[in-house]
């Protein structure tokens, strides 16, 4: 089946202030300008391969700070000033949009997010890219209320991709938030006219959802989209995603960290360390028999019925900035490295369905959640 939504070797560069001071100093072009970044530049992402397929649902798994945000984020050409696009593409319903060559931000908080809402209507210079972004990719951020302006109207705000996409009028955009409000199960009158500060977390985060949804979308992506929630609102928003998303056909990306939520709402998952895209398959295949040491170690760490104790990984996280470049990236926190793992960075292999980025893949039995 033809992918909905492809990145192709996908590669970012973050700018640590450590390496900066030290003089460090990578070849690395900025895409947008083709000219050196300069010292202080570390890869960031490495590389990534995903796609989507319409109706599916995708969920990209791993530790904080492992890089799940910042693929997302570059596919969609919404990078911090502190990140670049050094290689890859990115393809929609089979065509280009070039998110690395798009205006990079001012510092400042206010030049972010008025970058943010010019791509968001399609205020950029790429015409392929002005018209999928909030179009036909509908996004929810990971802090459901900093993510709204908190001077204009909820209503207003949700509708203003309507204004930028379509030419419809004031009343029929009107009518067309408060319609998606019901979907989400919130209040419709009483909340166009409510302000940031006048809605809890929870309904932050379904206004942003029929705000996603406004445009009838086909793929939906969503950054971590449960954070700071409590448990049954959480549940609650994720049974409505999981059901507007079948109803629509959506295809979905997802970045979450509970793996039991995980499993419930996912067709495929892709697990993320170091940048990378490391393994990548099938939900139930996945959670059945992982095929890398990390994948293991993620899935022995939540409690599942029948599992007496949990396992931990060894180690701390690293930095990216501090990922190692020729090595496989969790070798030192793994318990069945090699020195072939020490001295290579294992190339990622697809077979069955699967991929996985390990040299001992092929022999390891590591252990799975338990039938349930």
């Amino acid at each position: 089946m033809t992918s909905l939504f492809e990145i192709r070797n996908l590669s970012v560069a973050i700018y640590d202030q450590d390496v900066a001071h030290a003089g460090v100093e990578h070849d690395f072009r900025d895409v947008m300008t083709d000219r050196p970044l300069g010292p202080g530049w570390v890869p960031g992402v490495r590389n990534v391969s995903l796609s989507v397929r319409r109706g599916e649902v995708v969920s990209l798994v791993g530790e904080s700070g492992m890089g799940k945000t910042l693929i997302v984020m570059a596919a969609l050409g919404l990078l911090s000033p502190t990140a670049r696009v050094t290689a890859g593409e990115v393809w929609m319903n089979g065509e280009r949009f070039d998110v690395g060559r798009l205006p990079v931000p001012d510092a400042s908080r206010k030049g972010r997010r008025a970058m943010r809402k010019r791509r968001w209507l399609g205020e950029v210079d790429d015409p392929v890219y002005a018209r999928i972004m909030g179009n036909e990719i509908g996004v929810i951020y990971q802090d459901p209320v900093a993510s709204w302006n908190p001077v204009p109207l909820i209503g207003e705000q949700a509708g203003e991709a309507l204004a930028q996409h379509t030419d419809m009028s004031a009343d029929e955009i009107q009518q067309r938030v408060y319609d998606v409000l019901g979907e989400v199960k919130l209040p419709k009158a009483s909340k166009f006219f409510s302000f940031r500060h006048e809605l809890s977390r929870g309904e932050a985060q379904r206004a942003m959802l029929a705000s996603a949804l406004i445009n009838g979308p086909s793929l939906l992506v969503a950054d971590e989209p449960f954070t700071g929630l409590d448990p049954p609102v959480a549940q609650g928003i994720a049974e409505l995603i999981r059901d507007m998303q079948r109803r629509r056909g959506l295809g979905m990306i997802m970045v979450n960290h509970d793996l039991a939520q995980v499993a419930s709402l996912s067709d495929r998952v892709a697990v993320v360390y170091g940048g990378r895209i490391i393994e990548d398959a099938p939900v139930g295949e996945l959670y059945r028999r992982p095929r890398h040491p990390y994948t293991e170690g993620l899935l022995g760490s939540v409690p599942w019925r029948g599992v007496d104790r949990l396992r931990s990984i060894a180690g701390e996280t690293p930095r990216l900035a501090d990922v190692a470049l020729h090595a496989c990236s969790f070798a030192d926190r793994c318990e069945y490295a090699t020195e072939e793992c020490r001295s290579k960075v294992p190339k990622i292999r697809r077979t069955d369905g699967r991929a996985v980025a390990c040299v001992r893949a092929e022999v390891l039995d590591l252990q799975g959640v338990p039938q349930q």
